[in-house]
């Protein structure tokens, strides 16, 4: 568990390449609002390109206020992507067994489901995480968040289950993340969101995949 957290935080380091990220509280506010805008642009623009200038506009801040964090348009795009990443692993983290006697498979569907409903809830999301704005900046991004993720699922079964071991669940469940990432942009390119019909499909694949090293029922903790 340790090595993975140290794995993470050197991987986080490593990306701070792509843009400044703040650690002052004041910093940190302006940073947000700087995303909160970006955001903003995307979903009411989706198809004309949107610049900094643009950005610092919308934000209501100088244009300076948002060069100090970010070289340009594609660092925004990779810092949102981030901050969509610890939204999910956020999402995931808190969620608990909606009945008692719920398997692993019922808990990785509300895993999936509520993922879903974010990311379909989000167009700036869909568009930069499975769409037409994901770049080989932001893959790169979404690879340390993706780990990320994997660590909240691991953490959310195990409250409940006893996993095993080998090989080691937050490899796997980061695998099933990737394959679940593979569909959902197949069901973007198709339909524009995410699918009901696709999250089915997904589900199964993940819990098909994590079958080959899972037994059906794991003991409750």
């Amino acid at each position: 568990m340790a090595k993975n957290a140290k794995a993470i935080e050197e991987s986080g380091r490593a990306l701070e390449q792509f843009y400044r990220k703040p650690t002052q509280a004041r910093g940190v506010a302006k940073f947000e609002q700087i995303l909160d805008a970006a955001h903003k642009l995307i979903e009411e623009q989706p198809d004309q390109e949107i610049s900094l200038y643009d950005i610092a506009e919308e934000a209501g801040v100088a244009a300076g206020s948002v060069y100090h964090f970010f070289p340009n348009i594609e660092s925004v795009f990779v810092a949102l992507v981030e901050r969509y990443d610890e939204r999910f692993a956020n999402i995931i983290r808190n969620i608990d067994p909606e009945k008692d006697d719920a398997s692993w498979q019922d808990l990785l569907i509300q895993h999936t489901e509520n993922s879903r409903k974010f990311i379909n809830a989000h167009p700036p999301a869909l568009m930069l995480l499975i769409g037409p704005l994901r770049s080989w900046q932001s893959r790169q991004v979404d690879t340390v968040g993706d780990t990320r993720i994997a660590q909240a699922m691991l953490e959310s079964y195990g409250r409940h289950f006893i996993l095993p071991q080998q090989p080691k669940p937050e490899v796997i469940l980061h695998h099933a993340i990737r394959m679940l990432e593979s569909l959902w942009e197949l069901s973007y390119q198709q339909h524009g969101y995410v699918t009901d019909e696709m999250s089915v499909e997904t589900n199964r694949a993940m819990i098909a995949y994590l079958s080959l090293y899972w037994s059906k029922y794991l003991p409750p903790k």
